[in-house]
């Protein structure tokens, strides 16, 4: 009897320890790197995990036709911008987006009007060109990137971590000073908005997660909205919007409190949270004059010295969680707002591909196709499957042992 206790003890001592160790195990076998990743000061970025990445081929392939009469073509292509701490494009910025051109061709411009690599007032790279086109003539444009796309995660910030902002920095001209188009900092009712939700103690981690709660709890998603962007004062007179708005208004209430903040536009792969990529998954997506499944979005990031950009995601807040986190469904190709586009107007958004022209018709065509290359990715849910077999057999095990113990202590107490 004493032996058949000890037994028990002893594997009711050692089973939690082939869990734990079992259950680590499987964790490290479901991905490739070691995660998370937890950053280190420098660039003026810290504070930030890694806990996933995938990584994607894109590759972008454009057409123009023209159709009748002659024509002026003015084209602009944003490309899928390098967002890496060290790099001199986006300064502060986390390992959001790291992306790697891999071939970029033009055809049909015109020779003397065509600016490759070029980068804006906000450091995004685009490639700008003008064609002046006959009927049937064509223009094409082919990228083929690789991109690593990484779930960013923001460790709690403390105060002692955060640093002093510098007012004249060019972070506040172009993301905090003025009010702007479509971000209306110096309207009377939305400083009382943003000063009734914050209070002034606060951080500016802080005042930002009020604000994001504030704009994602009052805010109705509407995705039947005109694509001419509404604004933050629009969004908040008639509590709704898409993307857009919800990021406007989030913006410009922090940029109320003297926190820099801008607009990010991309794409996405999906718009569902739980998606999970694996290696040779694919997508297609197209854009031509007959219709397009495009799936573009937009979010934000705010700035905190010492702290760097962090992302955030209002319209998506009811989903897992997108205060200051980041995932890998999303493809960057803008930061900053009112990009001049030639040659003489600019707009608040800019998607992609932006052409204008003099006149006559055309047809054009306008489609990505990404691929997975690799995915490092957490297990799907708390319990794996071979886990929850492992539990079964565990506890299995415990009660054919205890039935065995029972039987056999009621036989010898009825030998006596």
């Amino acid at each position: 009897m004493k032996a058949n206790i000890k037994f028990l003890i002893l594997f009711l001592v050692f089973f939690p320890v082939g869990f734990f160790t079992y259950s680590s195990t499987i964790q490290s076998r479901t991905m490739n790197s070691s995660f998370p990743l937890v950053s280190t000061p420098y660039y003026g970025v810290s504070n930030y995990n890694i806990t996933q990445s995938v990584t994607y081929q894109v590759e972008v392939n454009f057409s123009l036709t023209h159709n009748s009469g002659g024509s002026n073509y003015y084209f602009k292509f944003a490309r899928l911008n390098n967002r890496m701490p060290n790099s001199t494009q986006t300064r502060f910025t986390p390992p959001y987006q790291e992306s790697e051109l891999l071939y970029n061709n033009v055809t049909g411009y015109n020779p003397a009007q065509i600016i490759m690599g070029r980068n804006d007032q906000f450091n995004n790279t685009y490639d700008l060109f003008n064609a002046t086109l006959a009927p049937a003539a064509e223009v094409t444009l082919d990228q083929k990137y690789r991109v690593e796309l990484n779930t960013i995660k923001f460790q709690d910030i403390g105060d002692s971590e955060i640093g002093t902002y510098n007012m004249s920095d060019e972070i506040f001209t172009l993301y905090c000073n003025n009010s702007e188009p479509y971000y209306e900092r110096d309207d009377a009712s939305l400083i009382s908005l943003s000063n009734s939700i914050v209070d002034p103690g606060d951080n500016p981690v802080e005042k930002a997660k009020k604000i994001y709660d504030w704009v994602s709890d009052n805010l109705v998603y509407n995705g039947g909205l005109p694509a001419q962007e509404m604004g933050a004062l629009w969004a908040y007179t008639n509590l709704q919007g898409d993307c857009s708005e919800y990021s406007s208004l989030m913006i410009t209430l922090l940029r109320i409190q003297d926190i820099p903040a801008r607009k990010v536009t991309g794409f996405l792969i999906s718009n569902n949270p739980s998606l999970r990529p694996k290696a040779g998954d694919v997508w297609n997506f197209y854009a031509s004059d007959l219709g397009s499944n495009m799936l573009g979005h937009a979010w934000m990031e705010y700035y905190v010295p010492d702290i760097g950009w962090i992302a955030c995601d209002p319209t998506w807040s009811s989903a897992t969680g997108y205060f200051n986190s980041i995932d890998f469904l999303r493809f960057n190709l803008n930061v900053g707002a009112n990009f001049f586009f030639p040659p003489s107007f600019t707009m608040s958004e800019f998607s992609n591909p932006v052409f204008v022209h003099s006149g006559g018709l055309y047809n054009f065509n306008y489609d990505i196709k990404i691929t997975v290359l690799a995915s490092n990715l957490l297990p799907s849910g708390s319990f794996p499957i071979l886990l929850i077999v492992f539990i079964a057999v565990g506890v299995a095990a415990v009660l054919i042992t205890l039935i065995i113990i029972i039987k056999r202590s009621r036989k010898k107490e009825g030998a006596y």
